[in-house]
């Protein structure tokens, strides 16, 4: 009998379970900032009474996203991704979210399409050891406005996102770099840390100086170190940035959503902030 209940913090070890054993990337800290920004949109489910699998919503304005649909290996097969799923659906149709959004990956593609997701584009993940040199050839400060970064952010996203971009520049172990331009912000990079590797990332910005700019001052902190990139596949530049420093592609995403389609510009995304929050 599958039962399915809110996420707490007693919750943090069966997360960290399903993510070592899916191999990805996040540490309690994204799970927490889940919580903590829709604490009413995070689910378990439950098995007779044992939690085997989880997901996260996370609302910005009338626009959603769902991430973390993971279920313990010894449980999969039995459907309990699509009821979780279908009643995160429920949970965000009662709140009148306009879209959902999600990044799939291709083993759950299929599902979400069943589900009235469609695609939108795909996302390339790159992953290497950040070496060599990196030009900074624009102004760049650290990051303090998170007002200013959010109105750009949804020029080029077409979401509300100030509330996670504010989380990630209050992280006090990642730089956020905003570039400017004539005293106006025309781009900012933030990253996380990650179990396996550094996140680059969300980096946007509205031209090529500013883009590579703000991805070489990401990568020039952390020499020596595994990262991860996620950038759009109409991001040509993006793409060719992240090749010519000795990055490689792991997998892809795509992109889908449900109900109303955002009109977002991703030749601007720089990298995604990871299968999250977009």
């Amino acid at each position: 009998m599958v039962t399915i209940r809110q996420m707490s913090m007693a919750d943090l070890p069966l997360c960290r379970h399903l993510v070592e054993e899916a191999g990805w990337n996040q540490l309690d800290t994204d799970w927490l900032r889940a919580m903590e920004m829709q604490p009413d949109g995070c689910f378990v489910a439950e098995v007779n009474g044992v939690p085997v699998a989880t997901t996260t919503t996370c609302c910005f304005g009338d626009v959603a996203w769902i991430a973390m649909v993971l279920v313990d290996k010894q449980m999969r097969g039995r459907g309990i991704a699509k009821q979780l799923l279908e009643h995160a659906i429920a949970f965000l149709d009662h709140l009148k979210m306009a879209t959902i959004r999600l990044d799939a990956t291709v083993f759950g593609q299929s599902l979400y399409q069943k589900l009235g997701f469609k695609d939108e584009y795909e996302v390339i993940r790159f992953a290497g050891i950040v070496n060599g040199s990196f030009d900074i050839r624009i102004n760049l400060n650290q990051a303090q406005d998170a007002g200013k970064i959010a109105k750009l952010d949804r020029q080029i996203t077409g979401t509300h996102r100030q509330a996670f971009l504010q989380n990630l520049l209050n992280a006090v172990d990642c730089p956020f770099f905003e570039a400017m331009e004539m005293a106006e912000i025309v781009g900012y990079a933030g990253c996380r840390q990650g179990r396996n590797a550094i996140q680059i990332g969300p980096v946007a910005a509205m031209g090529s100086g500013a883009g590579i700019s703000l991805l070489n001052a990401v990568a020039s902190c952390f020499q020596g170190k595994k990262a991860y990139i996620d950038i759009p596949v109409q991001n040509i530049q993006a793409v060719s940035w992240a090749e010519s420093h000795g990055f490689t592609e792991q997998r892809r995403f795509v992109r889908m959503y449900r109900g109303t389609e955002i009109h977002d510009f991703p030749e601007q995304i720089w990298a995604s902030s990871g299968p999250e929050k977009g």
